[in-house]
């Protein structure tokens, strides 16, 4: 990839194989407790403790538009199947619907009693779901706002909340330690996991909805849908799990961690395949972009960045390559590589050519550790740009811009982890 620096005020990140530029913008000024992608692949929503909503393109990471109308916190949001609206939950107790085109606030939906925690759509897209602090579920018509009913039975605060994929079941995280499986036709519960000794921060159903993911305390618990069961129980985190995701295909599940890594597991084994490492804060928000041909990843982080990933399985390894990184306009970059640019105004394309050394690439880094804290990073046939190089030309272009390089790791850093913070 190669950075440029503009007289526009932009930064660009380019995919210097295909030519595509990896824009980069700012971020949010604050926590990002959660982030989503749009169905159709193309969007990425992210909420801020900053009582905004921001949108940017999932290919460039281009900032779109901001989303303004919560007097608090957003702490959660999802898309609509359709992918043309947005529901958001906050600190304002009150549950906002968006349409995306235009940013605009269709609706408030106006009932909870303390604040939102976690949102989502049916599958069908025909009504949404809202838990709160105040101990209840509501499901609201997705077009009108109409309140539909609402699930009551936990003992403290509810804070998360899904749909299986078929739309019959609706499964509930909460703070009295358990996860409650509902019928989403009768609202009546079903079943009731026990099992986590701290609250239920997320919870999802895989794919083919057989299975349950749950993030709570320092592990993620795989719960077989049926048996009502925890499959596997998975350890590593060494903080407080906060979300969890699924994979398209439903073969790997993510997880995000106050320990400042995102780990990625093997469904079907329980076995932890990757880390990814030195965030520069808590992870709050992960999700998969859906894609056919690549495993995308998205998260956000307690620092506001908001970062899409690349999952890569090589040779039964997965390696993890940030794509673009939005962080309060700050440009993060490892390593960069030149083959065949295309796209540069003549500006650039010339300040490049002046100031940018180019050298022949050195070996490629052995092993498991495929680090991104390297000085330089290679690319299949091309020549290789010295990151110093992209520093001092950035310095030049952009005043206060800081390179901050990310680590990809197999193992776990032993680096000082951050103590459990509620933030709901």
């Amino acid at each position: 990839m190669v950075a440029t620096g503009s007289g526009d005020k932009t930064l660009r990140l380019w995919d210097v194989s295909v030519g595509i530029s990896r824009h980069v913008s700012s971020g949010h000024g604050q926590e990002v407790p959660q982030v989503k992608c749009s169905p159709n692949g193309k969007l990425i929503a992210s909420c801020c403790m900053d009582s905004t909503i921001r949108l940017w393109d999932a290919e460039t990471g281009a900032y779109l538009k901001t989303l303004s109308g919560h007097s608090s916190s957003v702490s959660g949001l999802a898309f609509s199947p359709q992918g043309n609206q947005i529901a958001s939950g906050g600190f304002d107790d009150t549950v906002r619907l968006w349409h995306v085109d235009t940013g605009a606030c269709q609706r408030i939906l106006i009932g909870h009693t303390v604040w939102v925690q976690s949102i989502t759509y049916s599958p069908q897209g025909d009504q949404v779901a809202s838990a709160s602090l105040d101990e209840t579920v509501r499901l609201w018509n997705a077009t009108t706002g109409e309140h539909c009913g609402t699930l009551k039975g936990h003992t403290d605060g509810v804070v998360s909340v899904a749909y299986s994929p078929d739309g019959s079941l609706i499964a509930t995280g909460s703070k009295d330690f358990t996860i409650r499986l509902w019928s989403a036709g009768t609202m009546a519960c079903i079943n009731t996991l026990i099992g986590h000794h701290g609250w239920v921060h997320d919870v999802m159903f895989s794919p083919g909805g057989n299975q349950l993911a749950t993030a709570c305390d320092e592990t993620v618990c795989l719960w077989s849908v049926v048996k009502g069961a925890c499959s596997f129980l998975l350890f590593g985190h060494t903080a407080t799990v906060r979300r969890v995701g699924y994979s398209p295909k439903g073969d790997l599940l993510a997880s995000g961690s106050d320990d400042t890594t995102v780990r990625l597991w093997h469904v079907a084994s329980g076995q932890c395949q990757a880390v990814v490492q030195n965030f520069q804060g808590e992870v709050y928000g992960v999700a998969w972009i859906p894609s056919t041909d690549a495993n995308y990843l998205v998260t956000g982080c307690q620092d506001g960045s908001v970062v899409k990933w690349q999952v890569i399985e090589e040779e039964e390894q997965y390696h993890v390559h940030p794509c673009w990184i939005a962080t309060n306009g700050s440009l993060n970059v490892a390593g960069a590589s030149i083959q065949d640019v295309r796209g540069l105004t003549p500006s650039n394309d010339r300040l490049l050519k002046q100031r940018v050394i180019v050298r022949e690439p050195e070996d490629r880094l052995s092993g498991v550790n495929d680090s991104f804290t390297s000085q330089s990073s290679e690319s299949s046939d091309g020549m290789e740009l010295d990151s110093a190089c992209i520093t001092d030309f950035l310095d030049e272009q952009q005043d206060d811009e800081e390179i901050d390089h990310r680590t990809v790791d197999r193992k776990a850093s032993g680096k000082r982890y951050h103590p459990y913070r509620r933030i709901a």
